[in-house]
Parts: C-alpha cells; structure tokens; sequence
C-alpha cells in the first residue's frame, strides 16, 4: 500500500543568501506575499542572535476536491562549519496556530530538524484545504539568542516545496455501517437475524437437554406476532337413571315395605380458560435489506476498471464486483447491496456499483474491517473500526448512528488510524 507526496512546487527557497526565481504547478497554486517573482523568500545579512524573518505563504486549492497539504524542507547549499540551520528555530503557523514548532505539539524545532522531519514522502501535515480555498502559512525563522561567534558567516539554502498527501491508487474513503432508521436497515446480522430462509428467520439447532437459549431480534418493520387468547367453558350433566317402579303394600299401621328402583347420576364439567395461541410471522423481503455502503476514490490520472475488485471483512467471506464499472480520475464510487440504498439520501451524481448481497456477513456495529483488492487478487487498501485489531490497534474509533467514518481528505492516505474520522452527518459522492 505505497502512499506519495505529489510535488506541487519546483525551487521555492528560503534563505539566507539571494536565490532562484519561484513558481508553481499542479493543483495547488503557492504565492509568496509581498516579494517580487525571482526574489528569495529569505535573504538575512549581518543577522544577530535573536533576528526573527517571518514570510507569510498562500497556498490554493485549484483541484475539484479537498486536498490535504504537506511542505517539505530540502537543504541545496550553505557554507560554514557548524552548519548554522542547527541553530536556526523555524515555527510553521496556520493562521494564528502553531502547526509545527514552539506552541505546536511538535515543540520547538530547528531548521535542521524541520529537514530531517519532513524526509519522509509525506513531509509535515499542514492540513486540509477545500476546493478554491486559500491558506495563508506564516514560516518564522528565529537566530536563536544563544547563538554564538562560532555561526558567524555562516549560510544556508533550502527548498521549501509543498504537496498533497494522496494514494496512488484506489482507496477506500467512507464507510456508512451504522444505519440509523432515516436511511433504511442496518445488516441483518447487526439486527440479531440470525438466517434467512423464507419466512424462517430464526433457526437454533443443537440444542441439548435443559439448554437455555436467548435470541434478541430487531422485528421493526420486519415481522409481527399475533397472540389469540381464547376462554372455552364446556358443562355436561347426564342422568342415566331417575328412580322409578316404587311399591308400597299392607300399609295396616304395622311393618311396611317400599321398593324404590335405582338411582344413577353422571356430572361432567369441563373448562378451559385463557388458551393461547401465538404466530410469528416475517416479510422475508425486509428481513434480508441492507443499507451500508462503502464510498471508494480514485486519486490518480487514469480511469480505472472495477470489474472483478474484491471486498474481505472479518468473516473471511470475499464479495466481487462482477459489472465492469469503471470509476474517473478525481472521482468516487458507491457500493451497496442494490439499489434501493440511495432512495435514502441525496448524494451527488456518481457511480453506483450494486453487489447483490452484503459486503461479507455485513459490516459489524462493534468492530469489523474491510480490505479491498485489485482485479488480481492483491489487497491495495485497507480500513478497520472499533474493536476490531486484526491489523490496527487500536483501530478507528466507533462512530455514533447514522454517521461515517471517513477520511480526513479523499485519497489521503498515510496507512494510520489517524487518516480517518467521524462524519455527521455522512456524505456520499463527496
């Protein structure tokens, strides 16, 4: 996952001797207030400890989409031992805010340190600049007051070339996987589904004796329950034999005998009260919607073809993009189940890319990952969240329903958690 500075400037020196003429190119346009073109940005003479040159430097942004900015320092010449940038404290400010140097969370720096840490291809973050915005960046150079004789006569000469911190291929750039119930359903799994299979929408097997199970399902707007209470009373009395054929004889005010037939009854009652009977039942349809999405960004100059680009997420299931769709230099993609995911927003005219199924088992509230490939099977990008550590630990925070994680610029990419943050509310197709 190689990342590059795109270099935006040719020689902008600062100085402490005359120079070479300035200019600009690219997508950011650099201006050097109040010096004529050709002039050094920085030229000290006869400096005493305690000197301090600021110059104040507009940088534009003339590309279509925001930009994330980075300076370099770059050392060309200077005379004298010791070499004076070690002596030399440099202070970067945006606006009113230290951004490197004394005041910053970098501390005090030397020029020689603002050489030594701007090396790397990213050079020193500076920060984000959206479309036809302008920065102003005010560059101090302070002779340290604890200087001495041994840095007099002494010079040095730099580049200071700016850039933009991009990818050199396509990125993962947004990530929606905490639906709120303004843009649809979350995945089935994050709504405690458990399987899908027509209207079965839970299945438990291999349950033993005295086993205790406990399903949690989202049922809203998906199922509903029918409970039908019934009270049913039933009283049967069945007489078999009333008495009958009495005799009554000789009834002479002596010994009387009276034969009575014989008498049989049979009583049966038979309630049943509060009988009940539930149904559950699911619009299988519903259950089985997904309404994440993955925004990608294409930060190089080529079209490029998606066909056959894969997503991986911590289920280890792999999900292809099988249409060709080819996405622009400078522009996004959106990827999503099907197509019933945009009926839910706003987003700009972009391209869609419908899957048919959910990126792996859906991407998990808690934590998950997603790695993208190439049409060769080779992971060129890769984004997790929450406590998810499979290769970021920590990994990118959580973000709250209904809002994104998504990185600070399009195509800014430094391989860190760092490179991402929560978006409220998310914004697809920009």
């Amino acid at each position: 996952m190689r990342k590059i500075i795109t270099i935006i400037l040719g020689l902008v020196l600062i100085n402490l001797l005359p120079v070479h003429s300035v200019f600009a190119a690219g997508e950011l346009e650099v201006t050097y207030l109040g010096l004529p073109l050709g002039d050094p940005i920085f030229e000290v003479t006869n400096s005493a400890p305690g000197d301090v040159e600021t110059r104040d430097v507009d940088v534009e942004n003339v590309s279509p989409a925001p930009q994330m900015v980075s300076v370099k320092g770059v050392r060309t010449a200077g005379a004298g031992v010791p070499q004076i940038e070690g002596i030399l404290d440099i202070i970067i400010f945006d606006g009113a805010t230290p951004l490197y140097g004394t005041g910053s969370p970098t501390g005090p720096k030397t020029v020689q340190d603002f050489f030594d840490d701007s090396m790397g291809e990213n050079g020193i973050l500076l920060g984000l600049i959206n479309p036809g915005n302008t920065k102003t960046y005010t560059f101090t150079v302070t002779f340290a007051e604890s200087a001495n004789n041994d840095y007099q006569n002494k010079s040095v000469i730099f580049d200071l070339v700016f850039g933009v911190i991009v990818s050199d291929h396509v990125v993962i750039n947004e990530v929606y996987y905490l639906v709120d119930e303004d843009h649809g359903f979350d995945s089935p799994k994050d709504r405690g589904i458990l399987s899908i299979t027509g209207n079965n929408a839970i299945i438990i097997s291999g349950n033993g004796t005295g086993s205790v199970n406990t399903v949690t399902v989202d049922i809203r707007k998906n199922c509903k329950v029918v409970q039908q209470n019934h009270a049913d009373i039933r009283n049967f009395v069945d007489v078999v034999n009333n008495t009958g054929g009495n005799n009554a004889s000789n009834n002479t005010n002596s010994s009387t005998t009276i034969t009575s037939g014989n008498a049989s009854v049979f009583l049966s009652i038979l309630n049943i009260v509060n009988s009940n009977v539930s149904s559950f039942s699911c619009n299988g349809s519903k259950l089985g919607q997904n309404h994440e999405w993955i925004e990608l960004y294409n930060p190089t100059d080529q079209t490029i073809s998606l066909k056959n680009w894969s997503f991986v997420d911590n289920s280890g299931q792999v999900t292809t993009i099988h249409a060709n769709k080819k996405i622009k230099p400078k522009s996004f993609a959106l990827v999503s189940k099907d197509s019933t995911t945009w009926q839910f927003w706003h987003e700009p005219s972009t391209l869609k890319i419908e899957l048919g199924r959910s990126i792996g088992d859906g991407l998990d509230n808690d934590g998950d990952h997603i790695i993208l490939r190439n049409n060769a099977g080779t992971p060129v990008d890769f984004v997790a969240w929450g406590n998810d550590t499979f290769d970021w630990n920590p990994a990118v925070p959580g973000v709250s329903e209904g809002s994104s994680t998504e990185r600070l610029g399009p195509g800014f990419d430094t391989d860190m958690p760092g490179d991402w943050d929560e978006q409220t509310p998310p914004t697809p197709g920009e």
